[in-house]
């Protein structure tokens, strides 16, 4: 029997909850995402009722329809940006006892532990990838919610 290098298992102990937390900062992310589209939907209504998104009404003049317009806009980019932030993507974990069973079943444990690493660092790297990508819309979440505040204020302060 081959005796296992103790880097392999401190290695093997270090990595395998890797995948775990980086599903949990995925679903932070997008927890993050549907509660500034909760946020961008509420400001939404409060110019709704407050009569600034509308054409009618005494206070109506260009400035606040050209600002009501542009939270509208705003609120679109907020669509767009929440649905790819929220969007199901390749995200790897390797939780399923029939991948496992099906990939490493006849190895020795040593070489078992060797190939789990690799196949964890591969699943590492695309996920890192697909946080990036969550982190960056959600980013830009953060800025078109904060375009829709300003361009209903800024709507507001015209009609008043």
């Amino acid at each position: 029997m081959v005796s296992t290098p103790p880097s392999l298992d401190l290695s093997f102990d270090w990595v395998k909850n890797v995948l775990i937390e980086q599903s949990r900062d995925a679903d932070a992310l997008e927890t993050k995402a549907t509660t500034l589209f909760s946020v961008a939907t509420v400001i939404l209504g409060i110019g709704i009722s407050a009569g600034v998104l509308s054409t009618q009404g005494s206070h109506v003049n260009l400035p606040s329809i050209i600002f009501g317009g542009l939270t509208l806009i705003s609120y679109g980019f907020v669509i767009g940006f929440a649905i790819a932030a929220i969007q199901l993507r390749r995200y790897e974990t390797l939780n399923n006892p029939i991948e496992i069973r099906k990939w490493f079943w006849d190895m020795e444990p040593t070489q078992f532990k060797i190939e789990l690493l690799a196949h964890l660092e591969d699943s590492y790297t695309n996920n890192e990838a697909t946080l990036a990508d969550k982190a960056k819309e959600t980013r830009w979440l953060v800025v078109a919610t904060a375009a829709e505040v300003i361009f209903l204020v800024m709507a507001l302060a015209f009609t008043l």
